[in-house]
């Protein structure tokens, strides 16, 4: 339950400072008559009014904080950074926002309505209130990380002089917030790290046969590039950082934070809903023709992994005769053929789809009621493909990874050739880039593709 109430911290934070920059602006428009009238005596002073020019400012200011903030990391865990690092980051992310937001005086051609006075107590508010914020949420963590809460749970791994050094150097900066659970000490010779809890978010690695060779190197003023290993690392999220001023080098956690999980689903809420009513007729229009063409049901629904290897039942409007899949598993040869061309049968070879059904195939109608399983939660609007249980086998060491995200209506197969894309490890590898380089910005992008993908029909069969 506590960890829960932690991870709503970010959210917090964020609301918190769209409010403070509200409350400086008005502070600043309750002060600015005070100021005239010191500058100019008391028959300056002004009355204090709010114009839609002033609400208009305001937003822009506060739409400009949210992507700044976002962009340049404000709100990111940085737990093992010394307090000199967060105050420079706060510097810079104000810097930023108060340029962005002056020069939206000019784009929304407002420049003649503030006067320089105004803006200058904005600004001067927002940095002390938000500079505040920012301290005293530091001291209220380090607080708590002292008395063992907020408190990420580690495991170390290396050789059994310098795990352990490392574990005092943790222990002795409880503000961080890291415990060490479990030390695995192995020889520095050995590469292998069996026996390391796995179920914890932060493991660990020290690799001291490098240690004395790099130092004695840059004792000489030489510049040293240390590589981590000689393995293909392409598929993970990849970060130069320091804990606590060591320099690491940080691969993994491609998860989305705890609010942008609940802004994709949000999206995926909005845009079926919209959708959906847009689609109705035509929706209504494809299952008529369906029904009056073919005998059968008009939806076919077919057994599908979900995020966490939960089976669900996938919709599309039925492309193929009714007995499509006792055909399919009744025919060895044809089953083979089936499986060795990737879980899909090459252009043309497959007899059991309908006429109606290869129009559909080719103009992506036949996805539609995929838009349901969204809305269940089955599914996202992007995403990986939605595999069929055999096919996780592919996947081989990497299958738990894949399983981490929900499958997509789209992603980047489907807009990148489809069927065309006849490897199956290429697959696989563009299913795996989404999840490493996943984004709100990377969804939109790949939603934008999909409409030119759909009207041209590459690799639709």
């Amino acid at each position: 339950m506590l960890k829960q109430h932690f991870q709503t911290v970010d959210r917090i934070l964020r609301i918190l400072d769209l409010i403070l920059i509200a409350v400086a602006f008005v502070f600043a428009m309750a002060c600015n008559p005070l100021l005239f009238a010191s500058l100019r005596g008391p028959t300056a002073l002004l009355p204090l009014h709010y114009s839609a020019e002033h609400l208009l400012f305001v937003a822009s200011a506060l739409f400009a904080w949210v992507g700044l903030s976002r962009y340049l990391g404000f709100y990111r865990s940085h737990r093992a950074e010394p307090l000199s690092f967060t105050l420079r980051l706060n510097l810079k992310t104000q810097l930023v926002w108060m340029v962005a937001t002056g020069f939206s005086l000019f784009a929304l051609k407002q420049y003649e309505t503030f006067n320089r006075g105004l803006i200058a107590l904005f600004f001067g508010y927002s940095s002390l209130l938000l500079t505040g914020r920012s301290l005293v949420m530091i001291a209220f963590l380090h607080g708590l990380r002292r008395r063992g809460y907020n408190v990420h749970r580690v495991a170390i791994v290396g050789d059994a002089l310098h795990a352990q050094s490392f574990a005092k150097f943790i222990a002795q900066k409880r503000e961080m917030g890291y415990e060490v659970v479990q030390i695995k000490e192995i020889q520095a010779k050995d590469a292998a790290m069996a026996g390391a809890n796995l179920e914890l978010e932060d493991i660990f690695i020290l690799a001291p046969v490098l240690e004395s060779v790099v130092l004695k190197m840059l004792k000489r003023g030489k510049r040293v590039h240390i590589l981590p290993g000689m393995f293909d690392a392409r598929l993970f999220r990849q970060e130069l950082d320091d804990f606590a001023g060591v320099p690491v080098l940080s691969i993994g956690g491609n998860r989305l934070s705890a609010p942008l999980m609940a802004s994709k689903r949000l999206i995926d809420i909005l845009g079926a809903t919209l959708l959906l009513a847009l689609l109705s007729p035509v929706l209504a229009v494809v299952a008529l023709a369906i029904k009056l063409t073919s005998t059968g049901q008009v939806l076919f629904r077919q057994e599908r992994l979900g995020q966490g290897a939960r089976r669900f039942r996938l919709y599309k409007f039925r492309t193929m005769v009714a007995n499509a899949e006792e055909i399919l598993k009744g025919d060895p040869e044809l089953y083979n053929r089936y499986v060795e061309h990737n879980f899909k049968l090459p252009p043309g070879e497959d007899s059991r789809i309908t006429g109606l059904g290869q129009l559909l195939r080719s103009t992506s109608l036949d996805e539609l009621p995929q838009l349901f399983n969204v809305l269940k939660g089955d599914m996202s609007l992007v995403g990986p493909r939605p595999i069929v249980p055999a096919e996780i086998k592919q996947y081989g060491d990497f299958a738990e990874l894949f399983l981490s995200v929900k499958p997509g209506l789209t992603g980047n197969w489907q807009v990148n050739g489809r069927s065309e894309i006849c490897d199956y490890a290429h697959r696989a590898t563009m299913d795996l880039e989404y999840i490493r380089d996943q984004s709100l910005g990377k969804d939109v992008s790949i939603l934008l593709k999909t409409i030119p993908a759909v009207i041209r029909g590459r690799g639709a069969h």
